[in-house]
């Protein structure tokens, strides 16, 4: 079941992996799937590297110790031996990756105290969304392929950001096309990409031409060549460069930010939203808000839509809060998004028209007009959510929703 065996699945059952009823329940369920659907060799060779674990994760702490021990010392006055072992306790104790104790700051106590309540990466991408997706091919293409999501937004009378071209094998996809309408920036990506990787944004600079945001410069035709060129390894759309609402462009630095927003469907068939987190990039040369493009997040109030402070995903020495966007110095604490509501009520209308998903992470972009969609991510990252919430998600009504899924799958 998983792509990698790190950590690894335990042998045994946990008596402490989380105080919270839901968050355990994830982590068994997901554990015993792993060994569930490992042949005798990988289950042998899985053993093997869960006997091990504790002498791995050691070695893997190394590294992150020789980044981060001294600026935790310098803030918490714990010694990097300190750091080391409890980094190799809750290896031991919570099958937790050595990385993710700066991440979500378990140097802390009250971080340490939920740290069995935290859902890692590998079992929920890797595990609990594989368990969960639908059967039928039609529908993990609808979401996947970002071409066939486009015509199911379009089909559904859902409000998503259009097509302009696309591009495959070096031509243009005949029921889209290859043109760029005059005087409007444009935005690039690949149709099956993720994390915002290989996108790029051209913006208009008249006479024809176009330069993107690290500095090229391509002339209309001259872009459509080099997209088809592109696209002879793996497939590219076009979609028209978006501008934020009025009362958020201040916190963008060239990228469209958005807000990935988290929505579950209940055992009775209803939708709603369970965490979301506002996405805006702090580097002028990347055409994306992506965290793992060096973008910060910040979480959002569903309540209100408020916003708390932003942070990248603390894995370097600065372990950075901002209260403030780190470039335009514009406030990012207790702005309120606007077109909150609305943005809340399309995440779950859109979610009811993919029904078929338990789990969607969307992303949203919040326009002068309102909410639109970008994207739909049927493996939604967690990390994204429980870095800059700084707590736990298994231990609220996501972990309680993913649980529920899990144990009605299990039957």
């Amino acid at each position: 079941m998983r792509d990698r065996l790190f950590p690894p699945p335990r042998l045994f059952r946990s008596r402490d992996a989380a105080t919270a009823p839901a968050a355990r329940r994830v982590h068994e369920i997901c554990n015993a799937a792993s060994w569930r659907d490992m042949g005798l060799a990988q289950r042998i060779y899985a053993a093997a590297l869960s006997l091990a674990w504790p002498v791995t994760a050691a070695a893997a702490s190394i590294p992150c110790l020789r980044r981060n021990a001294a600026a935790v010392t310098a803030m918490t006055g714990k010694s990097a031996m300190r750091q080391f072992r409890e980094i190799v306790g809750l290896a031991f104790r919570h099958q937790i990756s050595p990385r993710y104790y700066y991440m979500f700051e378990f140097y802390l106590a009250e971080r340490m105290r939920q740290a069995g309540n935290y859902l890692m990466r590998y079992e929920t991408k890797e595990v609990a969304f594989r368990l969960l997706s639908p059967r039928d091919a039609a529908s993990a293409i609808s979401i996947k392929n970002k071409i066939a999501f486009a015509g199911a937004c379009a089909a559904r009378g859902l409000p998503a950001v259009p097509l302009l071209a696309a591009f495959r094998d070096g031509a243009a996809v005949p029921e889209v096309g290859a043109s760029l309408p005059p005087e409007i920036g444009v935005f690039a990506k690949r149709v099956l990409g993720k994390g915002g990787f290989g996108a790029s944004r051209w913006n208009w600079i008249g006479n024809g031409c176009y330069r993107s945001t690290t500095g090229e410069e391509l002339s209309g035709p001259q872009l459509l060549e080099h997209l088809a060129k592109l696209s002879q390894r793996e497939a590219y759309l076009v979609q028209p460069a978006l501008t934020n609402h009025a009362a958020l462009r201040e916190l963008s630095v060239g990228a469209l930010a958005t807000v990935r927003v988290l929505t579950c469907r209940d055992l009775q068939g209803r939708f709603e939203v369970t965490n979301a987190v506002f996405r805006t990039s702090a580097n002028p040369k990347s055409a994306v808000d992506n965290i793992h493009a060096g973008g910060i997040a910040a979480p959002v109030d569903l309540a209100t839509g408020r916003l708390g402070p932003a942070s990248d995903l603390g894995r370097g020495p600065k372990f950075a809060w901002h209260d403030a966007h780190p470039v335009t110095g514009a406030p990012i604490t207790g702005r309120v998004l606007p077109f909150w509501p609305e943005t809340m009520a399309l995440a779950t209308r859109a979610h009811a028209a993919f029904a078929q998903w338990a789990v969607i992470g969307w992303d949203i972009a919040i326009l002068d007009e309102g909410p639109l969609l970008i994207e739909a991510n049927k493996g939604p990252d967690v990390d994204l959510i429980q870095r800059p919430s700084r707590g736990p998600i298994g231990n609220g009504r996501f972990g309680e929703l993913l649980a529920d899924h899990l144990e009605q799958h299990r039957l």
